[in-house]
């Protein structure tokens, strides 16, 4: 399936692609990234997106898949999916009812199954599809449902349930075990019976508006003496969010999980400095979602029990909650932590003309210019206010979203190493292929002009990729006519990791791994702050991959950055030199070049808190060295030469 817009990707274009600069950092080019988490809350509670009210089976299908299409269409590549708003369900669950907002009665099977039909209209189009789940929530109003339906926890558990005081709602009780098993196993149930690529929470745990005696019952019988009801009611929380990360570790890894927290973590100092942080300046909000609704997303990602956090930030930058203030510390907070960042931002507020079209072109740009590893993209709230906006769709269309882009690799997880495609050819417009892993894998399909295809980081930039496929055949647009254009296809794992491409009409070459230049092996360099790692430019590499690793086997990744450029400064990082500390550390690089297979290089230990003398230039040159910091690095000057912090002259 090929976007209506398709000519606008791929045409024109690479008359401009000749002048540019290709040894640049993948994925971050601000205005045109590879990657980006490009998603939506499709939002089912109160009909805000779809159903519609009273329509039929027949007529809610179509119009979910015109909305999919939509989304497609706008260059987004993922669809979150509210599958469970009420401890009720809009797929086939074990132990829950349908939802009432499929066909106005609650328990009753509408006839069809939305998420499978979300599931496939994505995968049809190489968009991802992520379960979206509230946790906690039962009612949205501040009743009970009374409906009759024997499946509902008020007849079958109505120990379970409490009204929230100051909030309309009921919501499940976090401080009951069963409870939380009851979360951990409608995750179980939907991993085991759907093909979905991630599982996203939203905000509602304990209620807003604060409890005080509401859940007496729970704490009573279940909070352990001496221990501070806020304290224990935080952990509850915790632990449900640990149980369904390691369940879907257990059932399927490489699904994605997510959770949305409100955008302001707490106003309490203390609190921030017991976990080493410093609030953002400048918040006029005196929110405390840490002591209301006992949510601690710090806690999340020091633990590493979430993939990524999608804070709500539905505030201008101009408010009183600058957006831009709380975008780049939630940005720094995941990248501290070794996770990502994807801003949730209210597209409900220009649906209702609040929030103009430069607001929002201002805080997507801001996402893209406040991550430090190029892990970025957002999560717009709600759909129905943007997808069949004219105005909103020309102008994210012309730049912000004028290519494909694939979402960020969870690439600190192990995973297996994919080889090349097989059996590559094009028919027509059809290319076609074969993969050993088939229907365990996707794949990301490019084409460029063929005066391109040996030009060096051609296949790492944004403009090459045509799209994603599940199945292993692609229909190229009707511009892009075979004789004149190189395609390649490569293979994206379930992580989304992606691996070598396979050009159409070419051989297959062997591979040449990366010559590694510094850190020298088993050197000692005091700090991650001094640390740049450098290799030898392989002839004909598109791009690399550098993995730092705490084991030899790599299989505890700390980092994983694919670039185009020779080299990176470990101060980008601050997973590397905040959080982790002295010891023995492991890297290697991998070259990505089209038809030779990915190649690894040697690999080298790094010892962190010694320091072995390999830095003498700045020794022998005191005090005439002048040490400045350039591009997140450290630079010293003798005599205007400019050094590495290894002695190693910089622009040879």
């Amino acid at each position: 399936m090929n976007k209506k817009n398709i000519s606008e990707i791929v045409g024109c274009r690479w008359m401009t692609v000749a002048c540019m600069l290709l040894l640049c950092t993948v994925f971050v080019n601000a205005q045109n990234p590879k990657r980006e988490f490009r998603a939506t809350w499709l939002t089912t509670v109160r009909n805000v997106d779809w159903p519609t009210t009273g329509a039929t089976a027949a007529n809610q299908q179509k119009a979910l898949t015109r909305m999919i299409d939509s989304l497609y269409t706008l260059n987004m590549n993922v669809v979150c999916f509210q599958v469970r708003c009420n401890a009720d369900a809009f797929y086939k669950s074990k132990y829950e009812p349908w939802s009432a907002l499929l066909t106005g009665t609650r328990g009753k099977d509408p006839g069809y199954d939305p998420l499978q039909l979300c599931i496939e209209e994505c995968h049809k189009r190489g968009m991802q599809c992520h379960a979206w789940l509230n946790p906690y929530r039962y009612n949205n109003k501040k009743a009970m449902w009374n409906d009759g339906c024997e499946t509902g926890y008020e007849y079958t558990h109505p120990e379970w349930l409490f009204l929230a005081p100051n909030d309309a709602c009921v919501v499940m009780d976090p401080g009951i075990p069963e409870v939380r098993m009851r979360v951990k196993e409608v995750v179980g149930d939907i991993l085991s019976k759907y093909e979905v690529d991630g599982i996203l929470f939203d905000d509602y745990f304990y209620p807003y508006g604060g409890t005080s005696s509401a859940d007496a019952a729970s704490v009573e019988k279940y909070k352990p003496s001496g221990m501070a009801v806020q304290d224990w009611r935080r952990q509850n929380v915790q632990k449900m969010v640990q149980d369904v990360y390691d369940t879907i570790a257990a059932v399927k890894p490489w699904v994605t999980f997510g959770i949305s927290p409100f955008g302001i973590w707490t106003n309490d100092t203390y609190v921030a400095r017991q976990h080493g942080l410093t609030l953002p300046k400048g918040i006029a909000s005196s929110a405390n979602m840490y002591a209301e609704i006992y949510c601690d997303p710090i806690t999340w990602l020091e633990d590493g029990t979430v993939d990524y956090i999608s804070p709500q930030l539905y505030w201008s930058t101009d408010s009183g909650q600058p957006y831009g203030t709380l975008c780049k510390w939630w940005a720094d907070i995941a990248n501290r932590f070794g996770r990502h960042f994807y801003s949730s931002q209210s597209t409900d507020t220009y649906g209702r003309g609040k929030f103009s079209l430069s607001e929002m072109r201002t805080q997507n740009n801001l996402n893209r210019s406040s991550s430090q590893d190029g892990n970025f993209g957002f999560i717009f709230f709600n759909t129905a206010a943007y997808c069949y906006d004219a105005s909103f769709r020309k102008s994210y269309l012309k730049d912000l979203l004028k290519y494909p882009a694939l979402p960020p690799a969870i690439n600190w997880k192990p995973a297996e190493e994919q080889p090349m495609v097989t059996d590559l050819k094009v028919e027509g417009q059809k290319v076609t292929w074969k993969h050993q892993n088939a229907g365990k894998v996707h794949y990301a399909v490019y084409a460029v002009p063929n005066s391109f295809r040996n030009r060096i980081g051609i296949w790492s930039l944004a403009d090459a990729l045509l799209g994603v496929t599940y199945t292993e055949s692609f229909t190229l647009p009707s511009n892009v006519i075979p004789t004149a254009y190189t395609i390649c296809v490569s293979v994206l794992d379930g992580y989304n990791n992606e691996y070598a491409l396979r050009m159409v009409g070419a051989e297959t070459e062997e591979a040449t791994p990366a010559t590694l230049l510094t850190p020298q092996d088993k050197q000692g360099i005091l700090t991650w702050d001094e640390v740049v790692f450098r290799w030898d430019l392989v002839k004909k590499a598109d791009s690399y991959v550098l993995q730092i690793a705490k084991d030899k086997d790599f299989k505890q990744l700390l980092v994983v950055h694919e670039t185009t450029t020779t080299e990176y400064a470990a101060s980008l990082h601050l997973n590397l030199t905040q959080v982790e500390q002295e010891g023995t550390y492991y890297w290697r690089v991998k070259t990505r070049q089209p038809n030779t297979g990915d190649c690894w290089s040697e690999a080298r230990e790094l010892i962190i808190g010694v320091e072995t003398g390999v830095n003498d230039i700045e020794a022998e040159t005191m005090p005439s060295a002048q040490k400045v910091m350039e591009n997140g690095r450290i630079v010293i000057i003798v005599d205007g030469v400019k050094y590495d912090v290894l002695g190693v002259k910089l622009g040879e």
